[in-house]
């Protein structure tokens, strides 16, 4: 038990995080605003791509992080278009633009190399400059929220857009900017996975961080703090998995790639019986509606 307790677990642990955190924090502004964005992870997958590819076209992973947001919010107007102005069903719609999403960034990378074409490294950023975007985010996030007009608006939206429209608001530009902004930061966290400590894309490189972050927005009860807080949680439960691995034990390694996500629905399950759910979550505005 011993080399699960060190500073570089620690360390392993808040590298793990940071993508899971941000994207927690994207996931975590559509919701206030009422929109249930389960294309998260898609959408991670995209900007992860466009991090990578970037990156390697400029050999700046800088502009790769750039190359995430802007894939992330493109994403996110894709999704604003079908969720609130078509009013698509928000959970069948970011299902299907998630399963989308893995065969669309699978075949374009795909196209970019040869079979058997060992895909280059990409220049990456030490963990420090993304431990500073996470702190950047997470302060914006909760003045946004806290000490904003903006953010009562956007809030009001999730909880009562029937209120927030009678004041003259337009519930859906409302929605469709969180929605687009909530994307962004997930497409920024996509492209921090791959520009950061990996350096590399593969097929399917989220493993499940999307679903884990909008586990975790639940788990944080809609509180950006406690968002960060789980992502913690999360990347560190990772953490001890890959050094468990690493142990002489006769328990299949399954069991430990599967003890973060166990324990992250665990503390989910714990959370939601005292669930602060948006009263307007993934229900469409229709004015004069009933």
């Amino acid at each position: 038990m011993d080399t699960l307790f060190t500073l570089a677990t620690l360390a392993a642990a808040i590298r793990l995080a940071i993508p899971v955190a941000v994207a927690a924090l994207g996931e975590l502004v559509s919701e206030r605003a009422g929109v249930l964005n389960l294309g998260l992870e898609g959408t991670m997958l995209f900007g992860a791509l466009a991090g990578y590819l970037a990156t390697l076209s400029s050999g700046t992973p800088w502009i790769g992080l750039g190359g995430g947001l802007v894939a992330g919010a493109a994403c996110g107007a894709v999704l604003a278009l079908l969720m609130v102005v078509v009013r698509a069903d928000q959970i069948v719609t970011g299902l299907a633009f998630t399963l989308f999403a893995v065969s669309a960034t699978t075949y374009l990378f795909e196209q970019s190399y040869t079979i058997g074409q060992a895909p280059p490294r990409i220049p990456s950023l030490s963990m420090a400059p993304l431990v500073v975007i996470v702190l950047v985010v997470l302060a914006g996030v909760w003045f946004l929220l806290t000490r904003t007009t903006a953010g009562l608006v956007l809030s009001a939206t999730g909880e009562a857009p029937e209120a927030v429209d009678a004041l003259g608001y337009r519930i859906p530009q409302v929605r469709t900017l969180a929605t687009v902004t909530g994307s962004a930061l997930a497409g920024l966290a996509g492209a921090m996975l791959v520009c950061g400590p990996l350096g590399l894309f593969v097929q399917n490189v989220t493993a499940g961080r999307g679903w884990v972050a909008l586990a975790l927005v639940v788990f944080a009860r809609w509180r950006p703090g406690r968002a960060v807080a789980g992502a913690l949680l999360f990347g560190l439960c990772d953490a001890a998995q890959l050094r468990l691995q690493g142990t002489a034990t006769a328990i299949p390694y399954e069991v430990f790639l599967a003890l973060p996500y166990v324990v992250t629905l665990l503390a989910l399950m714990v959370r939601a019986r005292r669930s602060g759910t948006p009263a307007a979550l993934a229900v469409p505005f229709v004015r004069g509606g009933t």
